[in-house]
């Protein structure tokens, strides 16, 4: 088997201006709410209710790690990173698909599954990429702020969210891989993202709901409070194996699916 990528080749190529916007955008955010630790540490926040303040991760926004958990790590990475990987997953085969590109590479010698795994694999690069993009600023400006929360930690939420949002990024190549519609993968996957989020904050507040949130990505990725407590090798198995599964069931559902009918 040749060991060239041409399809994570071009698709590398084809959003290098896009993976600067968006690592630009990532970057302006995180320096802007991070920055505000200063004046949030002194804050009264007293008026916040109980219930939604535990739920956002706003319970402790006075100290470094719980501020970054209830701002870039608990609300704002989440989304960007999200956005990103379901948008990005989508066009990996069903906008593909339905734009009449995917005909003209499965008219060169490159099969199904090779062709689902490079798009997959830029995806990831660019993932990576931004993982270790909001590892070192953080770092940096938790530093320069004294928010006192070590840099193996920092990492290992880094880490976690990134591998969160490879997970739904994962699930849009699935889904268009099985479908080849757009609207229904960008639809139908926003929508596990948003009902799982709601799950896991949701049930973080019933006591007899909490087996539901360890059932959700977000716990795996954020629910031991990596920037307190580092690593969840339990988490990062967790995400890690459902990736591959989701991945693997679009795969087998690609390659025996009739893209022309």
């Amino acid at each position: 088997m040749s060991t060239e990528l041409p399809v994570f080749s071009k698709a590398i190529r084809d959003q290098r201006r896009g993976l600067l916007l968006w690592a630009v955008g990532i970057a302006a955010v995180i320096a802007i709410y991070t920055s505000s630790y200063s004046q949030v540490k002194d804050s009264d926040l007293s008026s916040v209710p109980d219930g939604m303040a535990s739920a956002m991760h706003f319970d402790d926004l006075q100290s470094g790690a719980g501020f970054l958990e209830g701002t870039v790590f608990g609300l704002l990475g989440p989304l960007l990173l999200l956005i990103f990987a379901i948008s990005t997953g989508t066009r990996a085969i069903a906008a593909q698909e339905q734009s009449g590109v995917l005909d003209l590479y499965l008219s060169y010698p490159v099969q199904r599954r090779r062709f689902a795994l490079e798009r997959f694999g830029s995806l990831l690069a660019a993932v990576l990429l931004f993982t270790l993009l909001i590892a070192v600023e953080i770092t940096g400006l938790a530093s320069s702020q004294k928010m006192d929360v070590p840099a193996g930690n920092i990492i290992a939420g880094a880490v976690q969210l990134g591998l969160l949002a490879l997970f739904f990024g994962a699930l849009a190549v699935s889904v268009g891989a099985v479908t080849g519609s757009r609207a229904t993968t960008l639809g139908l996957t926003s929508a596990i993202a948003v009902g799982t989020y709601v799950i896991n904050a949701v049930a973080s507040q019933i006591d007899a709901a909490h087996f539901l949130q360890r059932l959700t990505p977000f716990y795996w990725a954020q629910g031991t409070r990596p920037l307190r407590d580092g690593f969840d090798p339990v988490g990062v198995i967790l995400l890690l194996l459902a990736t591959a599964a989701v991945l693997a069931i679009g795969l087998r559902a690609f390659a025996r699916r009739d893209i022309n009918a």
